[in-house]
């Protein structure tokens, strides 16, 4: 996905106003990630964090190879003009099963107190990124070639004290932690996506 988010996203983007100028090649933060249960959180120095500090917690319990791509740091190395001149809204993360190919997510992650203030502009921003991706035939192509495919809000508003050890902290977030919320919104479900709210995600 990162290349062709460097290859046939950045064509594409450059056909939709031949005004802009200074959009191109930049290199994209990702992380590859087997741990069987981790957290990731934007604006760090790293994606992966330690289980219970991020805005999202993933359960990796088959151990697949999963590849995190930082897409609103992609979009923010362009130029701040030509995003907005293009209309374009950044979620946080794309995030897929680089293994067997299982699940492609599409991460929005907030850390407001009251996430239903965030939800609308989550549901936007997630919609934007799949419609400009549906755009471009290779990436259309990528996205459905996985069976299992979400856009999820995550909101964790402060992160969770949990202790040292690696056992403990799963029962311990699991134990502070809401069911998903399963969403509607058109511009997303009928593209075959599941939309839902919820901070620990099973993969």
């Amino acid at each position: 996905m990162d290349k062709l988010l460097q290859s046939d996203f950045i064509n594409y983007l450059k056909t939709l106003n031949q005004n802009v100028k200074g959009i191109g090649i930049k290199d994209i933060r990702t992380d590859v990630i087997d741990d069987t249960h981790f957290d990731i959180q934007d604006l760090k120095p790293t994606i992966k964090q330690q289980l219970g500090t991020g805005s999202v917690t993933y359960n990796n319990l088959n151990k697949k190879l999963i590849a995190v791509i930082d897409y609103e740091d992609f979009l923010n190395k362009q130029p701040a003009s030509v995003i907005k001149a293009l209309g374009l809204k950044k979620p946080d993360f794309i995030v897929y099963d680089l293994g067997t190919g299982s699940f492609f997510i599409l991460n929005e992650l907030s850390q407001s107190v009251n996430p239903k203030n965030k939800q609308n502009d989550a549901k936007l921003q997630l919609s934007d990124a799949l419609k400009h991706f549906y755009r471009v035939d290779a990436i259309k192509a990528f996205i459905e070639s996985f069976s299992d495919r979400r856009c999820v809000f995550s909101n964790r508003n402060h992160p969770i004290n949990s202790p040292d050890t690696i056992a403990e902290p799963f029962g311990y977030i699991q134990e502070l932690l809401l069911p998903p919320i399963k969403l509607d919104f058109q511009p997303i479900t009928k593209l075959g996506f599941e939309l839902i709210e919820v901070n620990v995600i099973d993969v």
